[in-house]
């Protein structure tokens, strides 16, 4: 293996899907991310590993189940020069502090999450992330960890009334994605709403304590719920790849 010093490999493991970059002049690169169940997830991953410059140093932040985490820890270069750190959330890194009574409870990908937002703030703000889970933390202008909610992603809502519900064996088209009829309307109406509602509600929620912090959204289906909320006239920004570039920053955590 020609492991070249210096050269870092960022891995944020979600639930949904795996993101792999290169860390360059303290900024994530070639950012890669892989469905946990496209068939060829082990070929990409290998095709990775043989065209990108060999690390001394991979960082994994994962919050995947263990079964799907072992297959990317089977994938990783297996070279005694080669440091691989599977991190755990800390008490406080990066200016960032963790109230949780234990800190390794709150998820790496928060943790992380908020660590880029504060670095790109330089103070307050609000991180909403937006995967198969939602979660909305905030952070005060010293860096500690304010408030966070965790709730279901308006995909999941819909795939909750889906199974739940007889919506779909009287409206068989309602759960497509891509249906005009009323119900498919109302369903997707009413999810995106619920997400938004929430957002709006936790940045009224913080409002004075942190001084109108801005409300930074990130993860796989931010730029839609950004859209959903500028219709209101809501402001928001998309922070893409706010883990990995958290990650980017903890490497030089001491």
């Amino acid at each position: 293996m020609n492991t070249r010093a210096g050269e870092t490999w960022l891995l944020d493991l979600g639930n949904s899907r795996a993101k792999l970059a290169r860390r360059v002049h303290g900024d994530p690169v070639d950012v890669t991310a892989l469905d946990w169940t496209q068939p060829d997830f082990a070929a990409r991953m290998r095709e990775l590993a043989a065209r990108w410059p060999q690390p001394s140093r991979i960082l994994v932040a994962s919050v995947a189940r263990s079964e799907l985490a072992d297959r990317v820890r089977d994938l990783l270069p297996a070279d005694a020069a080669v440091e691989v750190e599977w991190l755990r959330t800390p008490r406080r890194a990066c200016g960032v502090g963790n109230r949780y009574a234990k800190p390794e409870r709150l998820g790496i990908d928060r943790f992380l999450s908020m660590v880029a937002v504060r670095a790109r703030t330089g103070g307050a703000g609000l991180v909403i992330g937006c995967g198969t889970a939602m979660t909305l933390d905030a952070v005060s202008a010293n860096g500690e960890h304010a408030a966070g909610l965790i709730a279901l992603s308006p995909g999941r809502m819909l795939e909750a009334l889906r199974v739940e519900t007889a919506i779909a064996a009287g409206n068989p088209d309602a759960f497509s994605g891509d249906g005009g009829d009323d119900t498919a309307a109302a369903l997707q109406a009413g999810c995106w709403s619920a997400a938004g509602a929430l957002v709006e509600w936790f940045a009224a929620r913080h409002h004075v304590d942190l001084g109108g912090a801005p409300v930074w959204l990130h993860g796989g289906w931010s730029a839609q719920l950004a859209q959903w909320l500028a219709r209101d006239g809501f402001p928001v920004g998309v922070f893409e790849h706010a883990v990995l570039h958290g990650l980017a920053l903890f490497c030089d955590h001491p």
